[in-house]
């Protein structure tokens, strides 16, 4: 806003020296040149309603796409991916161990990303879709380093819809993310949140 209405709460005597200011919050809801409810609460539990003008507002979110929208489009395009790897047994002997991912197919060629440790150590790599279809899959290449995998299937290009990329220069601190995936198995979850930070660094 070009402007901030300043709201003054009613003054308290201090009950003892040292007694902490009163801390107060202000909610504005309304469009530019348009009368809006401010709400002060303070530390004394009272609470003041005036009426101000907002001289100009920003909406909350300028598109109409909703989680329920984009979960509808990109959900064709996440699978879940299940590896066999083998490990050491209690007595030394040669056992086979289960993890499970999440991915999103890439192209039309059958590329899939994942995460590195995803597939680390995988003897054997199988791909599901929503639909219950699945597919064997070979290690293409993967990097540690970002934690990113690239996996491929034989599937016809009919069954495949990749997912659309954006460019992630554009991406600023506050802007909404939408994660979907299966966690533990559970097919095509989905949850929600924003962009904490930039150019952070994971070890």
């Amino acid at each position: 806003m070009n402007e901030t209405p300043t709201v003054q709460t009613p003054q308290r005597r201090p009950r003892r020296a040292g007694l902490a200011a009163a801390l107060a919050a202000a909610t504005i809801v309304g469009a530019a040149g348009s009368a809006a409810a401010v709400t002060v609460f303070d530390a004394h539990g009272s609470t003041a309603v005036r009426e101000v003008t907002v001289q100009s507002a920003t909406p909350a979110a300028t598109s109409d796409t909703t989680i329920g929208a984009v979960y509808k489009t990109a959900s064709k395009s996440i699978v879940e991916i299940t590896v066999s790897s083998r490990s050491a047994g209690q007595l030394g002997g040669a056992g086979a161990a289960q993890s499970q991912g999440s991915g999103f197919v890439l192209d039309k060629a059958g590329h899939i990303v994942t995460n590195q440790h995803v597939v680390d150590g995988a003897a054997s790599i199988s791909v599901k879709f929503g639909n219950g279809s699945t597919y064997k899959a070979t290690l293409v290449g993967a990097d540690p380093s970002t934690d990113v995998a690239v996996i491929k299937i034989d599937a016809p290009a009919s069954a495949l819809s990749p997912l659309q990329l954006a460019d992630s220069s554009a991406v600023q601190v506050g802007d909404g993310v939408i994660a979907i995936g299966s966690p533990f198995g559970l097919d095509l979850s989905v949850t929600s949140g924003i962009v904490s930070a930039l150019h952070r660094q994971i070890t």
